[in-house]
């Protein structure tokens, strides 16, 4: 009988390459990584090829193809993996794959499902999307995300979400010496394991939230950078070799400086500002070069707006409760360890304590990791701002422990207090003010209307979960919510002979929509500042779509499981803007093209026989978050945006967010 392979194992960088030439950090800058097994194939010129990969390494400007490594030969079998290497490019494959699937093998515990990535626009020979009979592009199955270890040369590397593709570049190092770095030595992003980790979040946030691209406030693009900065960091300390010996030279501190809260330092130490690391969770160097802990500021969150600062906000913020929950839960091994006083002596701290400290915080940051994650269930589908965000957070961790034994929402409340991040629409900063829940205005028609929802998804769904092959459950999804939208809207299904009791009636739709954050008719929203506005559609239901319906099992920390579904609804209009500009050739005045969207998250309970859980909305008929949008997108805001297509078709005046632009540093 054949033994079933479980692990692949792995050996890489644990920081950067520059890490293993120093002394000091040659010693835990190496790991041997755990991937779970899966059969590789081998196309023709592709590296590494699994279920949700393929490593591609053509390099363009070099005008060469580098010869794939075969990770299932036995030469690499027996020996863990190639040796980690900056000159040879089969590590580099290998690498990259290797963070990649732990990356997402974090996500898929975590979500409690398996991922689907963002199907692709189908587009003609011109670039055009294909519209189906519906009048809709039609969307394909994406089997797997493209990886280029050596795409182009620059100080970049990005997910492109039309090519479904995530490009590392490489570059020479500046002439001065900064850091470690080597002068006019090459640098490439794809060893960095921060950067990979990074994008490859990216992708798969893009995957879940897919409504976050659309620019539309200064929150949505930061979260974007500062939730892959969150996970990458975090990956850090499930390493344990590496948060020991850090540990050991902090006395168990995690005011000072240490190499845990530094993100891609030596990519950073090689640009030509030599600025040392690309960012920073915990703390930075003043003017006078000494390293001091960045303190809570509440006024940076309303003042910053370019992405990365903006975003740095949250990721301090999420680092400050990581913070205060290791403080919490070593504070009686300190206690123990000084004889009472609670003050270590100054040195190298002892191994054994460095070992429990380090067991201790491995284990709080996993555990924010997999909360982390699991709030994205738990986010509006569109419009996503840090607040909405904490609430999220709140919510998952109860469903994860309903019993906060180490107060670790306490700590999470605190720290997004401390930095002066604050949700709407609560009445208190508490726990049971912060959670999600639904709302207390549901009467008899309601309720109804969700027992029908219920009754209509039941079957389905547990069908969908028995489910293994990824393609399949695509297809299937598709199909479920294709037929879940006739039902929400009332269009009666073909070949049913239920239909009158199976969809929604009007007098159901009109009480029920609205509280799902949806509108039954066309809005009419207030203008901004004389600027005129235009229904592009003027009468009859607004658009609806189902992006969502997903089956999710997850384990608490009790060991519990949660059987949940996750249901995203979204709903958009259209508004035109007069710009006052006319086309030379034709005349005809030009307007601008605005998407405004709402919808809703909705969380039902299979083990409650579909009960909803929680309902998370954000308002399509909101006059606040239209105006907020319209001034942030005319430039009436902080930050001026410009139009631009979406990879969309129908999202023509969004301002999508280009990776590319936003991590070219």
């Amino acid at each position: 009988m054949a033994v079933k392979l479980v692990y692949r194992y792995l050996r890489g960088y644990t920081l950067d390459p520059g890490f293993s030439t120093q002394l000091d950090t040659m010693k835990f800058n190496q790991t041997t990584y755990r991937v779970l097994w899966e059969d590789l194939n081998r196309p023709e010129n592709a590296g590494p090829t699994g279920e949700y990969f393929e490593v591609i390494d053509i390099d363009p400007p070099s005008n060469c193809y580098y010869e794939p490594v075969n990770l299932d030969s036995v030469e690499v079998l027996s020996q863990n993996g190639l040796t980690p290497s900056e000159g040879n490019p089969q590590f580099h494959q290998q690498f990259v794959y290797t963070i990649a699937m732990k990356t997402l093998e974090y996500f898929e515990q975590s979500l409690g499902r398996k991922l689907i990535w963002n199907s692709r626009i189908v587009k003609d020979a011109q670039g055009n999307p294909v519209k189906g009979k519906n009048g809709r592009p039609i969307e394909s199955y994406v089997q797997r995300i493209r990886l280029y270890p050596h795409a182009f040369r620059a100080a970049n590397a990005y997910y492109t979400t039309d090519k479904k593709a995530i490009l590392f570049g490489y570059f020479k190092a500046a002439q001065q010496i900064q850091g470690a770095n080597f002068p006019n030595g090459a640098v490439f992003a794809c060893l960095s394991p921060d950067i990979v980790s990074h994008e490859v979040t990216h992708a798969l946030l893009d995957s879940i939230h897919p409504r976050f691209i659309e620019n539309t406030n200064p929150d949505v693009p930061a979260f974007h950078e500062a939730f892959a900065d969150i996970i990458a960091l975090l990956q850090r300390f499930t390493i344990n070799e590496l948060v020991i010996n850090q540990f050991s030279k902090s006395d168990g501190s995690l005011d000072k400086f240490t190499y845990l809260g530094e993100l891609a330092t030596q990519f950073g130490n090689a640009m030509a500002h030599g600025r040392g690391a690309l960012r920073s969770a915990i703390g930075g160097n003043d003017k006078d070069g000494n390293w001091k802990r960045s303190k809570p500021d509440p006024t940076l969150y309303q003042t910053r707006t370019e992405a990365h600062e903006l975003g740095s906000v949250l990721v301090s913020t999420f680092f400050d409760a990581l913070i205060k929950i290791y403080n919490f839960k070593t504070q009686d091994l300190i206690r123990i360890a000084t004889n009472g006083s609670g003050v270590l002596p100054q040195g190298v701290l002892q191994l054994d304590l460095a070992t429990r400290l380090a067991q201790e915080v491995c284990e709080i940051a996993q555990h924010l990791m997999k909360v982390a994650i699991r709030a994205l269930d738990y986010c509006p589908p569109v419009d996503i701002t840090f607040g909405e965000y904490l609430r999220a957070l709140v919510t998952a961790d109860i469903d994860f422990a309903p019993g906060d034994d180490n107060n670790y929402r306490i700590a999470l409340i605190d720290a997004f207090r401390s930095w002066g991040i604050f949700p709407d629409h609560v009445n208190t900063f508490s726990e049971e003010s912060l959670r999600w829940c639904t709302p207390d205005n549901f009467g008899p028609l309601d309720r109804n209307s969700l027992g029908k929802m219920a009754s209509f998804l039941r079957d389905k769904v547990r069908t969908l979960a028995n489910l293994a092959d990824r393609k399949e459950i695509y297809t299937q999804s598709k199909v479920i919510q294709a037929a879940f939208h006739d039902f929400l809207v009332g269009k009666p299904q073909k070949n049913q002979s239920n239909m009158p009791s199976a969809i929604l009636s009007g007098p159901e739709l009109e009480s029920l929509l609205p509280k799902l954050g949806l509108s039954t008719t066309v809005i009419g929203y207030k203008e901004l500042d004389g600027i005129k506005l235009k229904q592009e559609r003027e009468s009859g239901m607004l658009p609806i779509e189902i992006h969502k319906i997903r089956p999710a099992y997850r384990l608490g920390r009790d060991g519990m499981i949660l059987e949940q579904v996750i249901v995203t609804i979204t709903q958009s209009t259209t508004i035109l803007i007069e710009t006052g500009r006319v086309d030379l050739k034709t005349g005809t005045p030009l307007v601008d093209r605005m998407k405004f969207r709402g919808g809703c998250t909705i969380v039902f309970n299979m083990a409650e026989d579909f009960k909803v859980n929680y309902l998370v909305t954000k308002n399509i008929a909101s006059q606040d978050r239209f105006t907020k949008q319209l001034a942030y997108q005319q430039g009436k805001d902080d930050a001026a945006l410009s139009f631009s297509d979406s990879m969309y078709d129908d999202d023509n005046g969004f301002s999508t967010i280009n990776f590319a632009n936003l991590h070219f540093h």
